[in-house]
């Protein structure tokens, strides 16, 4: 597992030097013929920019592995700070320097869905893609109570179209794609721990002091939506 997170960490960085040296169509046989300890269920090999996704899981599990599940939001923010330092480290791009701070983090946390509304609607993207994108989030929260393969499939029909439509420029499916698919492994992630959590539990009170649902992936893409545009 280390193994695979080190490479996925150093492909990462270097593919993120430059727009030419990211995944792209062209990679796609190359790129499904790489072994991922990642599952299966999870995947779309069909997005460009599946290999995100897969950094983001690795960084979500790793910490789970080493601090137990994020079951409070005083962990979910230790979380967040982890994920950071796991997914940008030494080597940053530009758009990376941004920061993430303790307050910005209580902020995201408060209010997830709104704060990432809040970041979309500022960015630089087109307002065709902000209203694609707050769609696409709406839905997620609709369809948080779902299987997760429903949803999954939900996702997978959203990417398919994003590739699709020729009227988005590139850079901008790039940002989409990349939403997706940190989203996609995100929610394969809590769907697990809500698994494990039903076998284990010996009551059926929810933790007040924590997001539940669809929150933590939403917090997630929105501590780093400013690094994927």
């Amino acid at each position: 597992m280390k193994t695979v997170v080190l490479c996925l960490t150093i492909t990462f960085f270097t593919a993120s030097c430059s727009n030419d040296e990211i995944l792209n169509q062209s990679d796609k046989g190359r790129f499904e013929q790489i072994s991922y300890d990642v599952p299966q269920e999870a995947q779309n090999l069909r997005n460009p920019f599946e290999e995100t996704g897969i950094i983001f899981y690795n960084a979500l599990t790793d910490y789970a592995s080493q601090n137990g599940a994020a079951d409070s939001k005083e962990k979910q923010s230790d979380q967040l700070l982890f994920i950071w330092e796991n997914r940008n480290g030494k080597n940053r791009e530009a758009k990376s320097l941004i920061t993430l701070t303790p307050e910005m983090i209580a902020a995201i946390l408060a209010d997830p869905y709104s704060k990432l509304l809040e970041l979309i609607d500022s960015s630089a993207l087109s307002s065709p893609v902000k209203l694609k994108l707050n769609y696409y989030v709406d839905e997620l929260v609709s369809r948080q109570n779902q299987d997760y393969e429903d949803v999954h499939d939900f996702i997978v029909s959203y990417e398919d179209e994003v590739m699709e439509d020729s009227a988005i420029d590139e850079d901008e499916k790039e940002t989409i794609l990349k939403v997706s698919a940190i989203s996609r492994y995100s929610l394969y992630e809590e769907a697990r721990n809500r698994d494990r959590d039903w076998e284990t539990a010996v009551t059926n009170k929810p933790i007040q002091n924590a997001l539940h649902g669809v929150e933590p992936t939403l917090a997630v893409l929105a501590a780093f939506f400013n690094t994927l545009h």
